[in-house]
């Protein structure tokens, strides 16, 4: 990953992309490295501290489903997840896409 791609991923400006980046280096969940096709060229990738905090946020983020879901029934909460994923991938879409209606 670039800090372009974080920039697109995340819809933002190029520069926005490249101080998040930068806090997050600083913080200790992100390093830079030489690109191991293009030596011009710096990629991201996550330290070990990123990639616990990243498996933090993925677990909490599965127990608050489960525990906003625990009383539905399996098929409702499998339904809503095929749902989420489907909006996900829209979502997504609208970048390479026309507007969206005003």
């Amino acid at each position: 990953m670039t800090v372009g791609g974080v920039a697109e991923q995340l819809g933002i400006d190029p520069s926005a992309a490249s101080r998040m980046v930068s806090d997050l280096i600083t913080h200790g969940y992100l390093e830079r490295l030489a690109s191991q096709r293009d030596g011009r060229r710096t990629v991201l990738r996550l330290t070990q501290q990123g990639v616990a905090l990243r498996d933090r946020f993925r677990s909490q983020h599965r127990q608050a489903f489960e525990y906003i879901t625990r009383d539905w029934p399996e098929h409702e909460r499998l339904e809503f997840a095929r749902l989420l994923y489907k909006y996900a991938e829209a979502t997504s879409a609208l970048d390479s896409g026309p507007d969206p209606p005003r």
